[in-house]
């Protein structure tokens, strides 16, 4: 019937090319009376019930994984892991990625390498002053690593948040794909982003020994989801170098177009933080972005980030 095929174009476009969970999930949203910050993604930030993150089984790390798959984004309620739990609880998504001593910066997590410290405090507990700032603008973490490897989850945990701001928004790239205009497809069709981690300001001290293990990356801007094959835009971020056009100025002016489409607020999922949140998203298919809060040593923003690279990919008959 035409109202059967109107609701199945409406599950399809609901999905941007994702294959659809195997399980429903409600999704994490405040109303938009609530919301400081608000977008309209239809995909992105479901919630997910498997329960205490310590006691995760595999079926549970099946569910978890299947769901930020299919959302990109989601968020785990009511949780309070100890650093090594949490390291557990990523090694349980995939493999856990642990960079160069030399990259982590002034800030490191005292015996545990894996993570990283988003926080306005020093881990001696002192604050770190009003222009304490993470990851305040819209990009991909993992673009530097060559193909697959660049296929990476982010956990983020958080233990203390301020009263209000500090949410973290999200950008959904299969959207954005999916949404693109005929002249944009054709354009970007024979455009890839290029990356070197000498590049990236938060890995600017690190030794010549480990910068020279990361050769230069280069990824398609019109990409494929390593595990269901969906169609996606892979722009990691404004500061990247965009070749295959006609001149590099051409390629850094498609790449503001495609932000400009990707974030704009159809796509748009913001995050405002509990304590005991454990968000887990998936760097291929979106942006995120860490946005300001009244940072005047008053209150914590006290969150931790580990990484899991995703396992090779089911087929796309058994998702």
């Amino acid at each position: 019937s035409c109202l059967a095929l109107a609701s199945a174009v409406v599950e399809a476009k609901a999905w941007f090319g994702a294959t659809p969970p195997k399980v429903d999930h409600t999704f994490h949203r405040r109303g938009w009376s609530s919301c400081a910050l608000c977008g309209g993604a239809e995909r992105l930030g479901a919630t997910v019930e498997v329960g205490d993150l310590r006691e995760l089984d595999a079926a549970g790390a099946s569910t978890l994984l299947d769901a930020v798959r299919a959302h990109g984004v989601v968020v785990v309620k009511g949780q309070n892991l100890t650093r090594a739990q949490q390291v557990e609880f990523t090694a349980a998504l995939g493999e856990t990625v642990v960079l160069p001593s030399s990259f982590e910066g002034k800030d490191p997590e005292p015996f545990h390498p894996a993570i990283q410290r988003i926080t306005n405090f020093w881990a001696n507990g002192t604050w770190k002053g009003p222009t304490a700032r993470f990851g305040a603008y819209w990009h991909q973490d993992g673009q530097f690593w060559q193909p697959p490897r660049h296929n990476i989850l982010s956990i983020l945990h958080a233990q203390e948040t301020p009263p209000s701001g500090g949410e973290t928004g999200f950008a959904d790239l299969r959207a954005a794909r999916h949404t693109l205009s005929a002249p944009l497809l054709a354009r970007a069709a024979n455009a890839s982003i290029r990356t070197s981690v000498r590049q990236i300001a938060d890995f600017a001290k690190g030794d010549e020994e480990d910068l020279a293990a990361f050769p230069d990356a280069e990824h398609p801007v019109l990409d494929a989801h390593w595990m269901d094959g969906g169609p996606l835009l892979y722009v990691g971020s404004p500061h990247m170098e965009v070749v295959g056009l006609e001149t590099a100025e051409a390629g850094k002016a498609l790449l503001t177009m495609l932000l400009m489409h990707a974030t704009s607020p159809a796509f748009t999922y913001f995050h405002a933080w509990d304590v005991g949140d454990v968000l887990v998203w998936d760097n291929t298919q979106t942006l995120h972005h860490s946005f300001p809060y009244d940072n005047d040593g008053s209150a914590k923003r006290e969150l931790y980030r580990t990484q899991a690279r995703m396992r090779p990919a089911a087929t796309k008959e058994e998702l």
